[in-house]
């Protein structure tokens, strides 16, 4: 009887890697081997800088990406892809945003230190500041309202329009904190009211 199971049930397709999954790993650590000698020809101001500029571009970059994203699920209406942007945000905050906006302020500091800059400039407050409203919007609101809409969908359902409101003012709140750290990078880039 276990023979006929066996011999009724299909057997699972065999999976053949192309050149592509291969590339898929191999480009990574081709990159970072790249990186690495960029850097370890470089002084260390540099490869500070380097870690700097990297993970701004993965936070503003994930984030804006996020938004366009959700952006685009709102127009068409489509409320099941606007909620699942809402929860891989969530998920994207905690384990990549954060982390990343870590190592920007803390290689910020480092080149303002190694860079003899100080921090009485406009630009170094208002990055700091603005860093400082972003982190906490992040950790203050967006986690717990993400939390409470993760509630929300368990016991009204997704197109509850009280889960839906909750959803459309999280995303609002991350739309206005990605235009802030645009402005904190323009602002990083061009210095402005340097004496």
């Amino acid at each position: 009887m276990e023979q006929n199971t066996l011999a009724g049930a299909q057997a699972p397709a065999e999976t053949t890697r192309s050149p592509f999954d291969v590339l898929g790993w191999l480009a990574p650590l081709v990159g970072l081997a790249v990186a690495i000698v960029f850097l370890s020809n470089t002084q260390w101001y540099f490869v500070f800088k380097s870690i700097h500029v990297l993970a701004a571009i993965v936070w503003l970059g994930g984030g804006a990406t996020i938004t366009i994203l959700a952006l685009r699920a709102d127009r068409t209406k489509d409320n099941a892809q606007l909620l699942q942007i809402g929860k891989q945000a969530e998920w994207m905050s905690m384990r990549v945003f954060v982390p990343a906006s870590v190592v920007v302020l803390a290689m910020g500091v480092v080149l303002m230190h190694k860079g003899g800059w100080g921090y009485g400039h406009f630009w170094t407050l208002f990055g700091l500041i603005g860093w400082g409203v972003s982190f906490v919007v992040g950790a203050g609101f967006l986690g717990p309202e993400s939390n409470r809409l993760a509630k929300l969908v368990e016991t009204k359902g997704p197109d509850d329009p009280e889960t839906q409101a909750r959803l459309r003012r999280i995303l609002a709140v991350a739309r206005a904190d990605v235009v802030l750290i645009l402005l904190i990078a323009a602002d990083m880039v061009a210095k402005p009211f340097l004496s």
